[in-house]
């Protein structure tokens, strides 16, 4: 977290940027800058140009220069804030404090409105010019086939499939570990072992899910949330959850109707 669905909020929340002319960059520790860009690229790409456009591919938010991009990637506590107004208030797994030490990443317009990131643990990041070929399709706009065929003769479990930015981009733990129980499968099924309609299920559920939990407020609002705990019980069934170490991540599941 934050997942598609909070990035889709911060990208909504940038666009009252466009059109502005930005008169400062700053960087608060090259550490936060994804390998291969430098504060100065990025400071000489973004001085004096106009924001013109703002886009979002899974968890990654794009800033559209006259000339450049700026790639913005949010970790696990990774925040927007645009124009002083924090765009999520409350955000799972992180101090919801604003703390001038916690800001990385700051755009001051000619105007004096300001676009900048908050991110209590670091592990965001940004990026100039990112290789957008790198990621999947947008989770929100997967289609059945499309599913199918990332999905064909893949040995991944269907969780690290779901996980995997290259091949499905936007989903994160918690949304996963919702549309696995909504689908009524195990997470480490392997996705070659899949039927047809199994697969139909999972695409279903990949974009209703998401639909569902931006309706009701964010990533962690699923069903299964308040479940993700010891003694745990399915909301659907009832039956004792189980939790497990799935893609190397922590996983919630019922063995009663998850098969």
């Amino acid at each position: 977290m934050p997942e598609l669905i909070e990035v889709e909020l911060y990208r909504k929340a940038a666009t009252r940027t466009i059109g502005r002319t930005i008169s400062t960059v700053s960087i608060f520790s090259n550490k936060y800058l994804r390998e291969g860009t430098s504060s100065a690229d990025l400071r000489s790409a973004a001085y004096g140009s106009q924001l013109g456009n703002v886009r979002r591919i899974g968890k990654l938010l794009l800033l559209e220069l006259e000339t450049a991009v700026i790639g913005v990637r949010f970790g696990m506590t990774g925040r927007l804030i645009v124009d002083g107004d924090v765009t999520i208030n409350d955000l799972l797994y992180t101090t919801n404090e604003v703390q001038e030490r916690h800001i990385r990443f700051s755009v001051e317009f000619d105007d004096g409105g300001t676009l900048a990131v908050i991110d209590p643990r670091g592990f965001g990041n940004v990026e100039l010019n990112p290789d957008e070929s790198l990621l999947g399709p947008d989770a929100m706009g997967i289609s059945d086939g499309g599913f199918r065929e990332i999905c064909h003769n893949s040995k991944s479990t269907l969780k690290a499939l779901l996980l995997d930015q290259r091949k499905i981009s936007g989903i994160g733990n918690l949304l996963c570990d919702e549309v696995l129980w909504r689908s009524g499968i195990a997470p480490s099924r392997i996705c070659r072992s899949l039927n047809p309609e199994e697969i139909k299920r999972v695409a279903f559920e990949v974009k209703s899910t998401i639909k569902d939990l931006a309706k009701r407020g964010g990533s962690h609002m699923g069903k299964l949330q308040s479940e993700r705990h010891e003694k745990g019980v399915c909301p659907l069934d009832g039956c004792p959850l189980s939790r497990s170490t799935v893609a190397g991540r922590t996983t919630w599941w019922c063995p009663e109707h998850q098969l």
